[in-house]
């Protein structure tokens, strides 16, 4: 089975964060929606942490020239938000783990400082919860 690649907000708020976004469109719902199937049900599907775009974002209408230009936040902003989550979580790109050990961490670890302080999407969140 493929290795799935995936940047750190997907990783960590693809669990907590369960929001529509339907102005991105179908390809970016189905593939969200695929990611988090992944999660949900199969411990044995390798995940490695990538750094930039990952095969979400590239179906996504705000992705221009392999930079995010979201009104939500930049590629900037998000190369920053997914720092936070990497300290947080206290791994590093290139790091791979089977889905299983993937979702013990993120619950290990949730919420984050990043959750509390810097997150913009914190009133809608389930990490909370």
């Amino acid at each position: 089975m493929k290795k799935l690649q995936i940047r750190p907000h997907h990783l960590f708020c693809g669990r907590f964060l369960k929001v529509e976004l339907p102005d991105r469109g179908e390809a970016f719902e189905k593939a969200e929606r695929d990611v988090r199937d992944v999660f949900e049900k199969d411990d044995m599907r390798r995940v490695e942490v990538v750094q930039g775009p990952d095969g979400i974002c590239r179906t996504c209408p705000d992705i221009r020239d392999g930079r995010c230009e979201s009104a939500f936040g930049n590629e900037d902003a998000v190369r920053k938000w997914d720092g936070h989550i990497l300290r947080g979580l206290g791994i590093n790109y290139g790091d791979e783990k089977m889905t299983g050990e993937w979702r013990k961490l993120l619950e290990e670890k949730a919420p984050l400082p990043f959750c509390e302080n810097k997150c913009p999407w914190k009133t809608i969140c389930t990490v909370f919860e």
